[in-house]
């Protein structure tokens, strides 16, 4: 089995008004509780998951042995340079929703069990939330070597199938779930006057972030440029509103430790409705970004991976495939403006465009000091360097065996 990728605390926060709180739940303020709600039993033993670039995350363990999560913000609410950034609120509320949506799916989109969300930042510090610790095997490597043919066809046929799923959500089952004073942008008033295509509303979230972000350290190089292509070729939303996950990749799934099939879907953060190119593009970016990019973000032993491996490219269109043989329908038989083969680099440089965000927001937290990852250092550089890699595709200097 998969051990926690753990290690001693990195980024502190009040544990012992952690106890006290779970040491007396039915008193708690600024609480909402999950479907399900456990006994903690103390004291707690906590580390911290190496993992969680933007919301440092900890793996935690009772007295009883009983394992979960914790997830907090990184700074106080009045510290945030966005308000819309780690916005855990909506996570906790959007997995809680997703909860509920699947006790009348057959095709249920796996998430964590959520116990509790604590908005109250006099207890541990921070806004925090607690789920349940999922058990299962993770893979960093998206080409996952060792793996025969058969065996790598069958975990992306869980992949596409998980990635659907989530496509496929009914929206208004969703949105009743959905607290309006976290998500007033799904309301149905504020949804009617929305403007814009998902990609457009995203390209000015990200512009008024990097705005933001640019204030404290250096400005993304040819933002601009790469914001007015993607404005110009990005497809309009689909005929049916579609969540999306906002950060599908291959280690924010874990599988059955002895089946290919996905137990859990994690890190929610970014999850709205929108267009599944982003998704689909997020999550098999790997096969058209440089090798040692591929090691830098998805930490595998090693990896041949990448945009310089022959048929690399080829391969995302066979997945892309998968995809749509599961939709039960064509792309271009019913949505040919959506097809997600004809507008793969949009979607790429899209994503591209969003890792510079991230990573100078990465960037501004170690130049503030506040970074929670160990690895925050390497991140923080590649915003420099990606619109490189963006421009390239957009020049058609990328080659494409099928475009």
């Amino acid at each position: 089995m998969t051990q926690p990728d753990i290690t001693e605390i990195r980024n502190s926060f009040d544990e012992q008004g952690l106890e006290k709180y779970l040491s007396n739940l039915s008193s708690a303020s600024q609480t909402t509780f999950g479907l399900n709600k456990p006994n903690f039993k103390l004291p707690l033993t906590i580390k911290q998951f190496k993992f969680g670039q933007s919301n440092p995350t900890y793996f935690i363990t009772d007295a009883n042995g009983f394992e979960f999560v914790l997830r907090r913000k990184p700074v106080a609410n009045d510290k945030l340079v966005s308000k819309s950034a780690h916005a855990i609120e909506r996570e906790f509320f959007m997995l809680r929703g997703i909860q509920v949506c699947n006790e009348s799916r057959t095709k249920k989109v796996p998430v964590p069990d959520l116990y509790l969300l604590c908005e109250d930042e006099s207890i541990i510090g921070y806004v925090f939330y607690l789920m349940e610790y999922v058990k299962g095997r993770q893979i960093k490597n998206p080409s996952m070597p060792g793996m025969s043919e058969a065996e790598a066809k069958l975990h992306w046929d869980s992949i596409m199938e998980t990635i659907l799923a989530v496509h496929s959500l009914d929206p208004d089952t969703l949105i009743k779930e959905l607290p309006a004073n976290h998500f007033p942008q799904f309301q149905p008033e504020k949804m009617a006057k929305s403007s814009g295509s998902y990609f457009q509303r995203q390209i000015r979230t990200l512009s008024s972030v990097a705005n933001l972000q640019s204030k404290v350290v250096d400005p993304i190089p040819h933002f601009d440029h790469i914001c007015k292509w993607l404005l110009e070729n990005a497809p309009n939303d689909p005929s049916k509103k579609s969540l999306i996950h906002g950060d599908f990749k291959i280690d924010n799934v874990l599988f059955d430790v002895n089946e290919p099939k996905i137990v859990a879907v994690l890190d929610w953060e970014l999850c709205t409705f929108g267009h599944p190119l982003f998704d689909l593009a997020n999550f098999l970016q790997p096969f058209q970004l440089p090798n040692q990019l591929n090691l830098l973000l998805y930490k595998p032993d090693k990896t041949d991976m990448g945009i310089e491996k022959p048929g690399s490219l080829d391969s995302i269109y066979d997945k892309l495939a998968i995809y749509q043989s599961k939709l039960g329908y064509n792309w271009n038989d019913k949505e040919p403006s959506n097809n997600a083969s004809d507008n793969w680099n949009v979607g790429f440089v899209f994503g591209l465009l969003r890792l510079c965000v991230i990573s100078q927001g990465i960037a501004m937290r170690v130049a503030k000091g506040s970074a929670s990852s160990g690895d925050a250092a390497g991140y923080a550089k590649l915003y420099l360097h990606l619109p490189d890699l963006a421009l390239d595709t957009i020049d058609g200097k990328v080659q494409d065996s099928k475009l």
